[in-house]
């Protein structure tokens, strides 16, 4: 669909919620670094059909949260649910809405390795166990691993999964982990992480399928099937199938046994108010179900995320008419 016709068809939707496409909403909102991309082209599209604005700053899903708890945003962008103790924290009580997928990738840089990693060893590999290529079957070399600095949602999915293939992982589970630090090296974000695989070989580390490119390959992975399979969107859809979703929409499977899934994939979620938007209301309306529209999930394949399955959608839609002034 070209760019006329999906603007076209956001004025209509603009207009079928209540928004006129004069409207003079302007919204803010925080979020994960993984779909940064694709929400600022989003609230590009509706700025420029004359729905609400909104501005997204990039400041990991941790951050995001908190930002929620203080009331300082509109919305906020996670890839991991909130914790019932942080949803109890906030009195307007929290809608959790599931916009996209990603897929979470080993992205390495190591010319010649071809990388296919039994569940084991990607548990040895991120306990800091695997040092030299060698022991992956490539060749020989010093091994770098590249984790996130910051408090991050894809860093939980990536600890549960770890957790899910072997009860012989060691460093628990969470938004923010006490890695190992030899042969390892911290980056903000993933842009950050792909940098810095990018500009080190020998360098290994995870981050989200989007933001593979250039020198930083992604590794097939075993899934509990038995099979080594790459993140794609495939792959990734058949993941995000598995996940069963809670009644505030919170889910994920660490480890499905679905046969042809790739086994590190998380929901990204859209964390809003439940009551006190006041005028705001119809525009937040506006917003969440234009990510949900068939125009918005149409895109987000294009920036290496994973559309939401039509089962998801349906659950979704009539928690945002739940948004209230």
């Amino acid at each position: 669909m070209s760019f006329a016709r999906q603007a076209l068809a956001l004025f209509s939707l603009l207009v079928a919620t209540g928004v006129s496409a004069s409207a003079e909403s302007s919204l803010t909102s925080v979020g994960a670094s993984l779909p940064a991309r694709l929400y600022r082209n989003w609230f590009a599209q509706m700025a420029s059909s004359g729905g609400p604005e909104v501005s997204y700053r990039s400041v990991g899903s941790a951050s995001a949260q908190w930002a929620l708890i203080r009331q300082t945003v509109d919305f906020a962008v996670s890839d991991a649910p909130m914790q019932p103790k942080d949803l109890a924290k906030v009195r307007r009580g929290v809608v959790q809405i599931p916009i996209a997928g990603s897929a979470i990738a080993f992205g390495y840089n190591q010319p010649g390795c071809d990388l296919k990693l039994t569940q084991q060893q990607a548990v040895q590999l991120a306990s800091g166990r695997i040092t030299d290529w060698k022991q992956l079957g490539c060749e020989p070399g010093s091994l770098t691993w590249v984790y996130r600095s910051d408090v991050s949602g894809i860093t939980d999915a990536f600890t549960q999964s770890m957790q899910a293939f072997s009860s012989q992982w060691p460093l628990g589970t969470g938004a923010s982990i006490r890695w190992s630090a030899d042969h390892a090296i911290a980056a903000e974000g993933n842009s950050g992480v792909a940098a810095a695989i990018e500009n080190r070989r020998g360098a290994i580390g995870y981050l989200g399928l989007s933001h593979l490119s250039g020198r930083v390959r992604a590794a097939a992975l075993q899934n509990k099937a038995g099979e080594f399979q790459r993140p794609s969107l495939i792959s990734a859809a058949k993941t995000l199938k598995a996940i069963e979703l809670d009644f505030n929409l919170a889910g994920i499977n660490p480890n499905p046994s679905v046969e042809g899934a790739y086994p590190i994939v998380t929901l990204i979620w859209v964390l809003s108010y439940r009551s006190g938007n006041g005028d705001n209301t119809p525009a937040i309306r506006a917003a969440l179900d234009f990510m949900l529209s068939s125009q918005a999930q149409s895109q987000v394949a294009e920036l290496g995320l994973i559309p939401l399955e039509t089962e998801i959608v349906s659950k979704s839609r009539p928690v945002v008419e739940r948004i209230a002034q």
